[in-house]
């Protein structure tokens, strides 16, 4: 049956270029099928890339053959964005090799661009640190779903903190409540209970709050500046339907950019992919969670974490 419902998605991405089976099949069950790709590559499909992860070494080289080349016509009709992103998604250490290539000798595309190769990497989910591949996302992924039977064990929302913010006086939120202790989360590393606290009222006009959490299960907001004077009512936090988490892992590309929450995977970014550079040690921080309007009420929520500073910010997205 799945390889029946995978050939359909191909020939509809073939006859019509409509993705969205293909698509489907790799967020919601995890098909890594190179196909897609192979498909998407004679059809001159390049979004969404997440159609590139699975993808075979020949597409990926023949994508890297594209780039790689003085010739400023080489590319033909392609474009060195669309090419990029592909690879970025793809991402294993070859395509690291030649970003950082293209990164240091620059070829006749990338005066088209706004940024370079490695800008691009974080489309997929990774950078280079320290002359090293290093992944920004976690291949396990749990689902985050509402449940009017949670018990409050269950609930990993914490709910309004006591602490109010001393800009827009709303209640700051426990936005996630995250047992490290619990074996579907080990992947986390975390040892203990965590809280990410932000304020619900701020973040839409400052993009990104930060806290500083202990595995004791505290935490505390950093201050922040700019926003707006909107209060967020106690009440309307408070009376949001429980949190829980999946009982069973989900693949690592689950979530869309405004539908399907998880911890853990790879974000779906709605506008360009957007990593953190921890304020202490200067490294971009990895993608913990991310939440779309059923739970965050307005724009999705992105959070991110490290784990060697201790900080987490909360980063915010909407079209």
């Amino acid at each position: 049956m799945l390889e029946e419902q995978i050939e359909n998605a191909i020939q509809e991405l073939r006859e019509s270029k409509n993705t969205d089976l293909c698509e489907e099949l790799i967020r919601t069950q995890g098909v890594q099928s190179p196909a897609f790709a192979q498909a998407a590559f004679e059809a001159g499909i390049f979004r969404p890339a997440v159609l590139y992860q699975d993808a075979s070494p020949e597409v990926r080289d023949k994508l890297i053959d594209l780039l790689d080349q003085e010739d400023e016509e080489a590319l033909g009709k392609l474009r060195a964005n669309d090419c990029l992103v592909a690879l970025a998604m793809i991402g294993d250490d070859t395509v690291a090799k030649y970003f950082q290539k293209w990164e240091d000798n620059p070829r006749p595309w990338r005066k088209s661009l706004y940024v370079g190769p490695l800008a691009y990497a974080k489309e997929g989910g990774w950078c280079i640190e320290d002359g090293q591949r290093k992944s920004l996302f976690f291949n396990e992924c749990y689902a985050l779903e509402k449940s009017e039977n949670a018990t409050p064990e269950d609930n990993l929302f914490g709910g309004t903190a006591s602490e109010k913010c001393p800009y827009c006086n709303s209640s700051y939120v426990n936005m996630l409540v995250i047992d490290g202790s619990d074996e579907r989360l080990s992947f986390l590393g975390i040892n203990g209970k965590i809280k990410i606290k932000y304020c619900p009222g701020c973040l839409p006009w400052t993009e990104s709050l930060f806290c500083r959490y202990t595995e004791d299960g505290e935490s505390t907001v950093i201050t922040h500046e700019g926003g707006e004077d909107y209060i967020v009512e106690d009440e309307d936090i408070n009376d949001q339907t429980p949190i829980i988490l999946s009982r069973k892992m989900v693949p690592k590309s689950y979530c869309e950019e405004f539908e399907r929450c998880a911890i853990g995977g790879r974000p779906a970014y709605i506008d360009d992919a957007d990593y953190t550079v921890c304020p202490e040690c200067g490294k971009l921080m990895m993608h913990l969670a991310q939440l779309g309007e059923e739970l965050s009420g307005c724009g999705t929520h992105y959070i991110q974490i490290c784990r060697d500073c201790k900080l987490a910010t909360v980063r915010y997205q909407q079209t």
